[in-house]
C-alpha cells in the first residue's frame, strides 16, 4: 500500500464519520490561516516513516477540532467531543471493514494532547500522535533498473 493509498483511506474515514465536517491532509496552522474550514474538522499530517527489515512505519498526527463560542465559555464541552470523535475515528483504523483491503496496523495506546487556538478562530481539540505499521516485503524485482546481472 502506498502513501497515497493510505492518505486516500484515512481521508475516506474522516469523511464518513457524521461529525466531521472537513477533512485535511497537510500542514494544519497554514490551512487555519490561509483557507476557508467548516467545523468540526479533522486535519492530519505526516511527521515521518521508518522501514525497518519487514515493515514500514508511517507516523501522522491528527488534529480534531471545533470552533468554541468565545475564549471562556464551552471549552471542556468541545474538548468532551472531540475526544469521543477521536477516539471513533481510532476505532476505525484498528477495524477498517468498510475500507477496502487494509493491512496497516496501529498501536494498543496512543497519546492524546489537548489544545485550544484563539487565532485565526477560537478553537479546541484533540492531537493524536498514530504510528501506521505495514508489511514491506523487501522485493528488489519490482524495483525499476537498467542495471543488467
Amino acid at each position: 500500500m502506498t502513501l497515497n493509498q493510505i492518505v486516500k483511506e484515512l481521508t475516506k474515514i474522516g469523511n464518513d464519520h457524521e461529525q466531521i465536517n472537513f477533512v485535511y491532509f497537510g500542514d494544519v496552522w497554514e490551512r487555519l490561516s490561509n483557507g476557508e474550514v467548516t467545523y468540526p474538522a479533522m486535519f492530519f499530517t505526516l511527521t515521518g516513516a521508518t522501514i525497518g527489515a519487514k515493515e514500514i512505519d508511517y507516523n501522522f498526527s491528527f488534529y480534531f477540532m471545533d470552533r468554541m463560542l468565545s475564549e471562556e465559555t464551552n471549552e471542556t464541552e468541545v474538548l468532551s467531543d472531540q475526544t469521543l470523535v477521536a477516539q471513533d475515528f481510532i476505532a476505525q483504523l484498528r477495524y477498517p471493514i468498510d475500507y477496502g483491503v487494509v493491512t496497516w496496523t496501529c498501536g494498543d495506546t496512543i497519546p492524546i494532547t489537548y489544545f485550544t487556538e484563539s487565532d485565526p478562530d477560537f478553537l479546541a481539540g484533540v492531537k493524536c500522535d498514530i504510528t501506521l505499521n505495514l508489511p514491506f516485503i523487501n522485493n528488489r524485482c519490482q524495483v525499476p533498473t537498467n542495471y543488467s546481472y
